[in-house]
């Protein structure tokens, strides 16, 4: 009997995301320098400039995919995050659980 092999994944596909019970819980700061925990930022910089279209992204983006729900509740903003959801890039695992919890991402 020849055993049937699993499709090619990534550990995007298992790894657990977090995602806050509500947006209104994302309190972080709108602007300025903002220095990420190394278990959070754990491949590269730490610090991001909020004022900086380029930065803030990328800060956004290790959020979604590598903080923890206490990490984006500190770190993330919900103004910012809905109005620059459609700009930010995370992996499609973590972009599909956000919107199927926060609807109104979608439409952003």
């Amino acid at each position: 009997m020849e055993m049937e092999r699993p499709g090619p994944f990534s550990v995007a596909d298992v790894k657990p995301y977090a995602v806050p019970g509500s947006l209104d819980e994302l309190q972080g700061p709108d602007h300025g320098v903002v220095a990420l925990p190394k278990d959070v930022a754990w491949s590269g910089r730490q610090e991001f400039d909020l004022d900086d279209d380029y930065d803030r992204a990328a800060m956004y983006k290790i959020l979604l995919e590598e903080g923890q729900e206490a990490d984006q509740r500190r770190f993330l903003n919900w103004r910012i995050l809905r109005r620059e959801w459609r700009g930010l890039f995370p992996a499609r695992q973590v972009r599909a659980l956000w919107e199927d919890r926060f609807p109104e991402l979608r439409s952003a």
